[in-house]
């Protein structure tokens, strides 16, 4: 019976003029192509490749590897924990997952999001800084430079290996600590001034705070520093730095 079902299938696809709809109820092995409109099955198993020009659905589709231009699922899983889409992943809705993330870039709202390529807590290592002198204000939140380090006003860094962009965006914290009489805090890309600030401690209170540091009231720690500009270039040069005359 079986023989006979198989070469009823071979006439029948071989033929453009026979239509109709075979039923198989045991197994079917095809070495050659096999070609039809629909396929419905409890259980299908490919061990070549399978071409699907329309949609393919199920309760549950199994693949090693498979290139599509749209995928709707309810849930994607793999057996080895690793999901790897190349080209772009577009959502509907949410997205949970149990380990991490990973993208060269995220589209939200038609917006692309920004990507962290670099971030630097002074908690470890310096490394590329023009000094590797750090402060803290409470032995766990260090900073670069601070009370009584010389520095030379500036402390500059170069990033590079940035990759292809069209935007920078930096984002800091700045402490103004100690003795401020005016003078000016800055920041610099490209040795050009981004962002600029003054602090004067004349006159304070004696009982102002006193965080960190010096004798001298510390009025404004931790000021954010937020600045994008356009940028194309695989390296770039950041400094923060100030008008102090004393350390």
């Amino acid at each position: 019976m079986l023989k006979f079902v198989v070469l009823l299938l071979s006439i029948a696809f071989s033929n453009a003029q026979d239509q109709g709809n075979v039923t198989v109820l045991g197994d079917l092995t095809i070495s050659g192509t096999f070609r039809t409109t629909n396929i419905r099955s409890g259980q299908l198993t490919i061990d070549g490749s399978m071409s699907v020009t329309q949609a393919l659905s199920g309760e549950s589709i199994q693949v090693n590897h498979a290139t599509l231009n749209v995928l709707q699922a309810v849930a994607i899983s793999s057996p080895t924990g690793t999901l790897h889409v190349v080209g772009e992943l577009s959502l509907g809705g949410s997205i949970q997952t149990n380990g991490s993330i990973r993208a060269s870039s995220f589209i939200q709202q038609d917006v692309k999001q920004w990507a962290l390529k670099y971030h630097d807590d002074f908690e470890g290592q310096i490394q590329g800084w023009s000094t590797n002198q750090t402060s803290s204000c409470d032995g766990n939140d260090h900073h670069l430079a601070g009370h009584c380090k010389e520095v030379q006003n500036e402390v500059k860094k170069v990033f590079s290996n940035l990759g292809e962009h069209k935007f920078i965006r930096l984002q800091a914290r700045y402490h103004f600590l100690d003795s401020w009489e005016g003078e000016k805090a800055f920041a610099k890309i490209e040795g050009r001034t981004v962002w600029s600030d003054i602090n004067d401690v004349r006159g304070m209170h004696p009982n102002t705070l006193n965080s960190c540091g010096g004798e001298h009231p510390d009025t404004k720690i931790s000021v954010p520093i937020d600045v994008t500009i356009p940028h194309t270039g695989d390296s770039i040069s950041i400094s923060f730095g100030s008008t102090l005359d004393e350390h």
